[in-house]
């Protein structure tokens, strides 16, 4: 019984954090879209002029990034600290 409630507890921990990764990307895209509608001449400065880069062109590319990051590699980052923690709490128990 304790195994399950580990794995039940495990599991919508990796779906939260995916579900946040996702959210944030998301919202960044939304926002970035609303942005190119009102800005239709920052599609062409891009074109006209590459030194602007993309960032001119997307302003929250670093939002969509951080999101997708997120979603990707968040729950095994998570994982990893949770395990140094516990590590560090079993060694000094001893």
């Amino acid at each position: 019984m304790k195994i399950k409630k580990i794995i039940a507890r495990e599991g919508l921990f990796f779906l939260g954090v995916i579900i946040l990764g996702l959210a944030v990307y998301f919202i960044g895209r939304y926002l970035n879209n609303i942005y190119l509608m009102h800005h239709q001449e920052a599609k062409f400065k891009v074109i006209q002029n590459m030194k602007y880069s993309l960032l001119g062109y997307t302003p929250y590319i670093k939002v969509m990034s951080f999101g997708s990051a997120a979603a990707i590699f968040g729950y095994p980052i998570i994982c990893c600290i949770r395990f140094i923690f516990w590590a560090i709490s079993t060694l000094r128990k001893k």
